[in-house]
């Protein structure tokens, strides 16, 4: 299964509800922009629009979008046993809490009064009455919207490497459509407040849209008020969820603890995931696809007490298939232990390694290739056919499409692979075996890093790096040999230039010497 398709039902439910929406506000974000030309254009695009979204199918299909993705995401939040995340899934959540309370009024204003007072609320009609006094609050709204449906949409296409490709191009228009639709809003108001500072304007604009009267607008404003109290009670209601499931619960006899090979030993509350516990206990855990049970990569290896847990289900059965885990491997976002464990982890970002040197992407593939080889984890997928391994990573890495490099460079028998991280980057890590010592040959794409060739000694790790056209090579291997192009196929790296030119040519003097021995 392709890793955008990965994770349970609500969670599918949820995304595709949060791309309904995104659909639907950015369209209505493209109308903003119109404003930069003329109130005409916006108006006649807005026909277009409300061609779709006011009629039944689309009401229906809005109206589920909304509820489902704001259901789905406060019973996600209530479930939380600590608020210890990455800064990027803190913000998402506490903008997808405010969104509500600047949301709920204008779906009042607009589709409620529609609907119940026969308002006909164009452009016009709502320039009138959010230029300027409300300006700031609808400013808000937009970019807190466009920043959650951006910031959601980044996490769960950011494991493709065609995603990567195109990162600049979609990053110029996440920044362009919000920019474009507040100048056009600015520009529409500022023409609206012009026009209807004419009083008969004003009196045929009231006229054409049935403008409220006094007790409509009396009813409109107690509707806002009471739509901003229930979600205010609703927000309340999950943020002390779980403080009550932690008073319910008996926190000094039973609590099960977690020991990490290589330590910390901590407790942890009852339902809590093994992320959660990591996150809440300081303990560094990767997770890129924020504990959807998506990416994997926060997979941990189960050394003692497997036995006490369930067999997976659902998303996490579905994502470890797709890896080819082993038995023993589980995802931490999905496990709820009961019982004393002790567990290993397959990567820990920014964790120091057995060695600090100079450059970090060197010191990152050391501190991987010694965790893997520690840990008896080398090879994931073992497989000595170069193409049935490419597949491998291909079907792994979301799409990525690793190759190993060719032209004379030989780093003796393959043995097979496994996926491994430089920083919270997933990259195929190749595995060979030559001079009686393993080799990791890391295969990071060009797009995440770029360096020249490289040539350290760390303590005994032995770390050589190269470039072609489409990716940075890194092998580490353990030798004690004194001389690292002294290893019979390390000798013979080859760059390939547009033009063909070997190593020599391309390389000229960029060698990097970081020799700590």
């Amino acid at each position: 299964m392709h890793i955008y398709f990965r994770g349970d039902d609500l969670q599918k439910l949820r995304l595709l509800s949060g791309l309904v929406l995104l659909t639907f506000s950015g369209t209505h974000f493209l109308n903003h922009a119109l404003g930069l030309v003329s109130l005409e254009v916006m108006h006649q695009a807005q026909a277009w629009r409300t061609a779709i979204t006011r009629s039944v199918p689309g009401s229906l299909v809005l109206l589920a979008a909304l509820l489902t993705h704001a259901g789905l995401a406060l019973y996600k939040t209530s479930l939380r046993t600590t608020w210890r995340m990455p800064p990027w899934e803190f913000v998402q959540i506490a903008s997808g809490l405010l969104i509500p309370f600047l949301l709920l009024p204008h779906i009042v204003n607009t589709r409620v009064a529609h609907m119940v007072f026969g308002v006909e609320d164009s452009y016009l009609y709502e320039l009138k009455r959010l230029w300027p006094a409300s300006a700031w609050q609808q400013s808000t709204l937009l970019l807190l919207v466009w920043s959650h449906g951006c910031i959601g949409l980044h996490h769960w296409l950011r494991l493709d490497e065609r995603y990567r490709r195109l990162r600049p191009l979609l990053g110029g228009i996440v920044i362009a459509l919000p920019v474009l639709a507040l100048a056009g809003f600015v520009i529409g108001g500022q023409t609206t407040a012009e026009i209807m500072s004419d009083a008969e304007a004003l009196a045929a604009l009231k006229a054409r849209s049935h403008w409220p009267n006094e007790v409509a607008g009396a009813a409109l404003e107690q509707w806002r008020t009471l739509a901003r109290l229930a979600f205010a009670g609703l927000v309340l209601a999950v943020l002390v969820t779980p403080v009550w499931r932690w008073w319910r619960s008996d926190r000094h006899s039973g609590t099960p603890r977690i020991t990490y090979v290589g330590g910390p030993s901590i407790a942890i509350e009852p339902g809590q995931t093994l992320l959660e516990a990591s996150r809440a206990a300081g303990v560094s855990h990767a997770s890129v696809c924020g504990g959807r049970a998506r990416c994997s990569t926060c997979r941990v290896r189960i050394v003692h007490g497997g036995e006490s847990l369930p067999l997976p289900q659902g998303a996490e059965a579905v994502t470890l298939r797709a890896i080819g885990a082993p038995s023993d491997v589980r995802l931490a976002c999905q496990v709820r232990p009961t019982a004393d464990l002790t567990i290993a982890l397959v990567s820990a970002p920014r964790t120091p390694g057995p060695v600090k040197i100079t450059f970090e992407e060197v010191s990152e593939a050391v501190a991987a290739h010694a965790r893997a080889r520690a840990a008896g984890r080398l090879v994931e997928k073992a497989s000595t056919e170069a193409g049935v391994l490419m597949a491998w990573f291909h079907e792994q890495l979301g799409g990525q499409m690793p190759t190993l490099p060719t032209d004379g460079t030989t780093l003796g028998s393959l043995r097979g692979g496994r996926i491994d991280y430089i920083g919270e980057q997933a990259v195929a890590a190749a595995v060979f075996t030559m001079a009686h010592d393993d080799v990791s040959l890391f295969i990071i794409p060009r797009l995440i890093l770029q360096s020249d060739m490289i040539r350290a000694t760390h303590h005994g790790y032995r770390v050589l790096g190269w470039t072609d056209e489409r990716s940075y090579y890194l092998a580490v291997t353990p030798s004690l040999l004194a001389d690292v192009e002294s290893l019979s196929g390390l000798s013979l790296p080859v760059v390939r230039a547009t033009t063909g030119q070997a190593r020599e040519g391309v390389m000229q003097e960029t060698e990097r010497m970081a020799d700590e021995g």
